[in-house]
């Protein structure tokens, strides 16, 4: 029984904060159901003309502030997640399904403890930049700038800023190629 009270207050609270989003950004469209965790929503903020699909999850806790601006789409089950520093979508930005964007990563210095009671920290924002695709399953990491109308191929790990008009693919992602505006042709690397 106490089980299912807390499954069901689980459910709840998370219903109570997809309300209290929606609500605020009334402009954009979040899809149900949707997984959300903030500790104060005046740190969230999202533009008109974004679309959030279904079953995706933002958990922006402690300092963190989440910037999502105009015109971007979010997969579904894509995950936003950070306790520090600030996440920052830029206009018209497309994240494909299963996409995992954090600023915080876990401390791991004290071999004696459990990793989840060490803490965290974090390398830096996160800056995914205007026109940017981010392929299915792809991983961005704290500190890690992604240039204007760049790709992020499927499946990468990105782990480095990646510079504008870039192709990147790996685990970690590395640049395979990057149009060239002096040359008028994409220059593999």
């Amino acid at each position: 029984m106490r089980g299912l009270v807390n499954d069901w207050l689980y459910f709840f609270n998370n219903y109570l904060k997809v309300v209290q989003l929606k609500l605020k950004f009334g402009k954009a469209n979040i899809r149900d159901p949707l997984q959300v965790a903030f500790s104060n929503i005046n740190n969230i903020h999202i533009s008109r003309d974004v679309f959030i699909d279904v079953k995706s999850t933002i958990r922006i806790m402690d300092e963190c502030e989440l910037f999502i601006k105009e015109g971007t789409y979010i997969g579904p089950f894509a995950h936003l997640s950070g306790t520090m520093g600030k996440l920052i979508i830029e206009e018209n930005a497309l994240i494909a399904p299963r996409v995992y964007i954090t600023t915080t990563n876990y401390n791991y210095e004290d071999v004696s403890k459990p990793i989840m009671r060490q803490g965290y920290n974090s390398k830096g924002d996160v800056i995914i930049g205007s026109g940017s695709w981010i392929g299915v399953g792809s991983c961005i990491l704290s500190g890690v700038k992604i240039g204007a109308n760049s790709v992020i191929g499927s499946n990468s790990i990105v782990t480095s800023d990646i510079p504008p008009y870039s192709v990147a693919v790996g685990s970690p992602a590395r640049v395979i190629k990057q149009y060239s505006f002096e040359e008028k042709n994409w220059l593999r690397r």
